[in-house]
């Protein structure tokens, strides 16, 4: 069973166990999923299921959209409703247009951004949250993340709802913190929903329990990797082709130099079929499999 499946995360379950649940269901399937959504969020969450787990990278790099609601006037130490809340200042009042104001000069575009200490980054081998829980501290780095959309859906003082649009690695939970700093009042996450991922929203998602219900389920919603690699550059391989390739081959064919110089990943089909990812080879006379998939 090879496919990805679109899932509509409830509060409070975290994505690994939606991973956990589905691998209970199909038993011996591989299944991977196309970034973390916090247990407080929810939303589509992409599950890659057998020999679509080698293309989750490219889901993972894909653009998001998420609805997020804030409280501002106060801090959290996750920056969401789950963590410790102080109050910074609750007798301020920011208008809608001061809010657009600051996020129109500080945060559209490449902006730098912390990550939260409280997040699922890797610190030596080990998740940040996780060190924070057992009483360690961690030292994260700021890094570059890109927002295309940063919009006020509703205000309602100090309750404030926003539709976000950003690249991968953009966390919303620093988003808001990060705006409530430039307020200063304080800010933090009270709900997020994460609403569209690429090409696919959270609208063609099914909850999990669905798919427990009914376990064929799954195979009639699955999501086919050739549908996926069609928003891809791709280029069709003869016979000759595939039989080169799929044995660890470099394939040298002057079609292929045009898409040679193409920095995105290119999807190869044989005969109707998604059978991989190429790349140039190492002496750039040819492609070779980067991947390679297996039906």
């Amino acid at each position: 069973m090879d496919g990805f499946l679109l899932i509509d995360k409830q509060k409070g379950v975290s994505s690994f166990g939606i991973v956990k649940t589905i691998k209970r269901l199909l038993r011996e399937v591989h299944v991977g999923h196309a970034g973390t959504l916090d247990p407080l969020a929810t939303g589509l969450l992409i599950l890659a299921l057998g020999e679509a787990t080698k293309l989750l990278e490219y889901f993972i790099g894909s653009d998001k959209e998420y609805e997020v609601s804030a409280y501002f006037g106060k801090e959290s130490d996750t920056y969401d409703a789950e963590g410790k809340i102080t109050i910074v200042d609750e007798g301020v009042f920011c208008d809608s247009e001061e809010i657009t104001t600051i996020i129109k000069k500080k945060f559209i575009g490449e902006i730098e951004q912390m990550p939260p200490k409280y997040s699922a980054l890797k610190i030596n081998g080990k998740r940040a949250c996780d060190i924070l829980r057992k009483g360690g501290d961690v030292e994260l780095k700021a890094r570059k993340v890109m927002v295309e959309r940063f919009d006020l859906r509703e205000f309602d003082w100090p309750c404030v709802s926003f539709r976000v649009k950003c690249g991968s690695g953009t966390y919303i939970r620093s988003l808001i913190h990060d705006l409530g700093k430039e307020l200063k009042c304080g800010a933090y996450v009270m709900a997020l929903r994460r609403t569209k991922v690429g090409d696919f929203p959270v609208e063609w998602a099914k909850d999990v329990g669905y798919f427990e219900e009914k376990i064929e389920r799954i195979e009639k919603n699955l999501i086919s990797l050739e549908l996926v690699g069609e928003k891809f550059k791709r280029i069709e391989l003869t016979d000759e082709d595939y039989n080169v390739l799929k044995n660890g081959g470099t394939c040298v064919n002057k079609k292929f130099k045009q898409e040679w110089m193409l920095s995105v990943p290119i999807m190869a089909y044989y005969n109707g079929l998604l059978a991989g990812v190429i790349e140039l080879s190492k002496d750039k006379k040819g492609i070779k499999f980067r991947k390679m998939i297996v039906r």
